[in-house]
């Protein structure tokens, strides 16, 4: 049904470019279906991929044009305050998206995306 809608450019190609990039211990079939869950940040994660907030977003965009950028700069720049920057910055560490040289002097670490 996509060929015939031209949403595919050939039949069969997706796979096979899937595999040039990703293991075969990705994909998981049954019967009825064909699971794929994509590596993330050197692990897998089933079902939905962690994904950023708006606002996380905005943070980590921020800390990765200034790695030095201090949290009140960050406060100033998304017109939020600090306790808020403090929060978004706790949830990328969780997620294992940066983390800090050192609390007080050192820069931001952007770790694979």
């Amino acid at each position: 049904m996509f060929k015939d809608l031209d949403l595919v450019e050939q039949l069969g190609s997706g796979v096979p470019r899937i595999l040039e990039s990703y293991n075969k211990s990705c994909f998981t079939f049954t019967d009825n279906f064909l699971r794929m869950v994509l590596p993330v940040n050197g692990g897998q994660v089933g079902g939905q991929a962690k994904l950023l907030t708006e606002r996380q977003q905005a943070v980590l965009d921020l800390i990765i044009a200034d790695p030095t950028i201090a949290r009140n700069t960050l406060s100033e720049k998304l017109g939020i305050n600090q306790s808020a920057v403090q929060k978004h910055i706790e949830a990328l560490k969780q997620k294992r998206i940066i983390s800090r040289e050192s609390e007080t002097t050192g820069h931001w670490q952007v770790h694979k995306i």
